[in-house]
């Protein structure tokens, strides 16, 4: 609605109401007056929670909620509530902050799955809500993937972002964007910023990693690089003991603290303090605990943190070592069991990957605290999350990520904000295409191609709502892509693949005819592949069938809920309704 003290418009052109005759100037003050009355009234009725077009336009609607996500980089489910023992001889929790300030204020997703886990495409995913296989994102570079596929694909002008700062809110990029996102070479920065972002702090990764030595583009300018990336060489370049956590909310003058953890949880907490009245949707995307190509094995920590976790043990997951692989796919069968050098570096990385993530806790604890300063975060949605897992050993793979199992396609997704009940938890099967759908329902923005998630609101509003919506996974990595393609990320044994997460049940097809089923409510670290097993045929053949079905959806396709799912063998009564 206009402003009704604006003056009155004729032909487009303003006319003053000092030239109007005094009998029609009351009729139109009284009439005015009405109208106010109406509008309040109005107002009042359909609750605060709409702005006018008007004010969604100018970004000035202070009832909507701002929106923070935080991201990590290869982070597994195990890890957010792992415990390490430090050199005091104290067992000390690696994310007690993100834990009590996100997880304990809020509701965790227990079913949480990114569609195709691996770096670029999962981050491409959660911005624009859309499969793989929808938005043509597939790969981590080349013409579908990392940077240059964001360039060349429709998802650069159409995404989240893009929808929030149409609806008028006000966006900021801090950290990891995607792969190869780098100048003309490896050295240099692109000084590009996507559309939708208002603000911009990103680093420019070339074909490595590094904690220290990173080159940045600040709002279309290049900066950097910050500290020096041979800071395995006698420690040169590392931050020096002043840089303590407390320095991200105050800054001590004169103190260079140039690891990238702490330089983005800086830039975040900047942002919140210099926000206004108009909402904002901050995305701070650490690129911890992804590993640095820098000795030991697995991520370079914060010097705050370095060595903390030397003493700690690496517990033995499920499936550690696997002993009898004789049930999985060929590409497992032909990896040896092992050796105690693999074992021992799988625990120096794990241990690396450990004290990193305290890292991102101070990060996490300095952004709620600049939120509950500020007063925003009543009406602050925080999200953490992580773009994909990796293993430790599991199924006898040392390093890998890509495939559709547990450690790498399940992890961990925690909600606070208004509306959600503190400890809650849900079981819905989830998935990170239904992240871009949730915040568009949160902000009232739209994304003009659609999406294939849906919202989780009612998922927090009713913690035992349960549905049979299936989700997709995908794999574009496989061996049979240009050589370069598969190894951008980690040494694995990528292959291409489509599954299925459905109800109780994982089912998955591979390119060169193999094939996977688990129970996971019997089976969660998937020992048992029951797909030659002559009883568990009818669930193999109904999963089949859904696979085909949705494994190109698009849109309310991908939505729909199927029928309840056949029991496992030996069970009676009523087929799974999960």
């Amino acid at each position: 609605m206009g402003n009704l003290f604006q003056p009155h418009l004729r032909g487009g052109r303003a006319v003053s109401t000092s030239v109007i005759p005094g009998v029609i100037r009351d009729n139109l003050a009284q009439s005015a007056a009405f109208l106010l009355l109406l509008a309040l009234l109005s107002a009042a009725a359909s609750g605060r929670a709409s702005a006018a077009p008007a004010a969604r336009a100018e970004g000035v609607s202070a009832q909507r909620p701002n929106v923070v996500v935080i991201q990590t980089d290869d982070q597994d489910l195990l890890s957010l509530r792992s415990k390490f023992r430090d050199p005091y001889d104290r067992i000390r929790r690696t994310m007690p902050k993100t834990l009590d300030l996100i997880a304990a204020q809020g509701i965790e997703f227990t079913n949480y799955y990114v569609s195709h886990p691996v770096c670029a495409p999962s981050r491409a995913t959660l911005l624009s809500g859309q499969y793989a296989h929808t938005s043509g994102f597939k790969k981590n570079s080349g013409p579908t993937g990392g940077w240059e596929g964001w360039r060349s694909l429709p998802i650069y002008n159409e995404n989240l972002a893009v929808a929030l700062s149409r609806a008028g809110y006000w966006t900021a990029h801090v950290g990891k964007f995607t792969n190869n996102y780098h100048g003309a070479t490896a050295d240099t920065v692109d000084t590009t910023v996507p559309p939708g972002w208002n603000h911009w702090f990103s680093p420019a990764y070339g074909e490595k990693l590094y904690y220290y030595g990173t080159r940045l583009n600040v709002d279309g300018v290049a900066e950097g690089p910050f500290g020096d990336n041979r800071y395995d060489v006698g420690g040169i370049g590392k931050d020096p003991p002043e840089c303590r956590a407390a320095n991200l909310v105050d800054p001590v003058p004169g103190v260079e603290c140039d690891h990238s953890t702490d330089m983005f949880s800086r830039d975040a907490v900047a942002q919140i303090e210099r926000s206004t009245d108009q909402p904002f949707y901050l995305q701070v995307d650490y690129n911890t605990p992804h590993g640095d190509h820098r000795s030991p094995a697995g991520p370079e920590p914060l010097a705050r943190h370095y060595d903390t976790a030397l003493r700690a043990t690496m517990p033995r997951m499920t499936g550690y070592n696997e002993a009898d692989v004789s049930d999985k796919p060929s590409f497992i069968r032909e990896v040896p069991r092992l050796t105690s050098q693999q074992a021992t570096q799988i625990e120096t990385r794990w241990r690396k990957e450990t004290e990193s993530l305290r890292g991102v806790d101070d990060g996490v604890g300095a952004i709620i605290e600049a939120l509950r300063r500020t007063g925003k975060l009543k009406n602050t949605y925080v999200m953490f999350v992580s773009d994909n897992g990796y293993f430790h050993g599991q199924h006898r793979l040392d390093s890998a990520k890509f495939l559709p199992h547990e450690p790498a396609a399940h992890v961990p997704l925690l909600i606070r904000g208004p509306g959600i009940a503190k400890g809650s938890r849900s079981g819905e099967i989830v998935a990170n295409v239904d992240i871009a759908p949730t915040v568009l329902s949160l902000t009232g923005a739209k994304l003009s191609r659609g999406f294939d998630g849906r919202t989780m609101r009612p998922f927090w509003t009713n913690t035992k709502k349960r549905t049979r919506r299936p989700i997709v996974l995908e794999s574009y990595v496989g061996p049979d892509e240009p050589a370069g393609e598969a190894s951008t990320s980690a040494p694995a044994p990528p292959r291409n693949f489509s599954g299925i997460r459905a109800g109780r049940y994982k089912y998955v097809e591979y390119v060169n005819g193999e094939r996977e089923l688990y129970d996971l409510k019997t089976d969660r670290a998937e020992l048992h592949n029951r797909i030659m097993s002559p009883a568990w045929r009818p669930v193999a053949t109904r999963l089949a069938y859904l696979l085909n079905r949705w494994k190109n959806c698009r849109g309310a396709a991908c939505r729909a809920t199927v029928n309840p799912l056949p029991p496992p063998p030996g069970k009676t009564g009523k087929a799974s309704r999960r």
